[in-house]
Parts: structure tokens; sequence; C-alpha cells
């Protein structure tokens, strides 16, 4: 008399190859995850920039450049950088954030002694490369 067994379940090999095809595929999302993370942040300092060329734009249409206040409207604008979770604020050149400037070669957010009324606007992204740069002439 033969005694037949039940075989029900899967063997060490399937097991085994189940489990490296489940950590490949983990491996590849983290990365195509990872590469659409930095995406993202760069979407948002693009974005961000942008705001401020926008409310530059709408200063300009009610005041002449001399009466523009950048840290007002760094401020007023309540944009955060998008690595670090702060508040942006005008002198911005570290990854994802935002700075402006008045005049050719000017440091500072006055924009004292520029001559050719230009803001300069400009995004960082996480390598410190521009994702944003544009200049926006302020002539009223």
């Amino acid at each position: 008399m033969y005694l037949h067994k039940n075989k029900k379940g899967f063997t060490l090999i399937e097991l085994m190859v189940v489990v490296a095809i489940i950590g490949i595929l983990a491996l590849l999302g983290l990365r195509l995850y990872a590469g659409q993370q930095e995406k993202a942040k760069n979407a948002i300092v693009k974005a961000n920039a942008g705001t401020i060329q926008t409310l530059i734009q709408a200063e300009l249409a009610d005041a002449a450049v001399a009466d523009i206040d950048l840290d007002e409207i760094f401020g007023a604008a309540g944009i955060y950088n998008p690595y670090t979770g702060e508040a942006q604020t005008v002198s911005g050149s570290d990854e994802g954030e935002v700075g402006a400037s008045l005049g050719a070669y000017v440091n500072d957010a006055s924009g004292a002694g520029a001559e050719d009324n230009v803001f300069y606007i400009n995004g960082y992204g996480s390598d410190g490369d521009f994702v944003y740069g544009r200049d926006l002439e302020a002539r009223k």
C-alpha cells in the first residue's frame, strides 16, 4: 500500500525567487520615486520664482522702481523652500531658494547704485544650479 502525501505549499527555491523579484522591483521603484521627488521640488522652486516675478510686476504697476521693497514682497509672498521648509528671503542662493536683486551686479536687496533697473530673479535646485533665471526690466 502506498501512502499518498499531500504536497501543498511552495519549495524554498520558489520562495527565494519571489523574494528576489520583489526586492528588485522595490529598488527600481525607489530610484524612480527619488527622481520624481527631485523634479517636484525643482518645480516648486520655479513656481516660487514665478510668484516673486508676478508680485514685482504688480508692484511696478503701482509704484516707482525705487519704492519697491523686495523684503516686503518676499514676506507677503508666503513661499517656502521645498528642501528645508523655511520661509524664503531675498538673498537666497542655496538649494531650493529663490533670490532677487535690482540692477546689474548688485548683491543687496536695496538695489543701491543700480543703473539699468533690472530685477534678477533666480531659483536654485538641489545641486545649486539654476532651475529658474529671469531678468525683469523694471520700467514704469
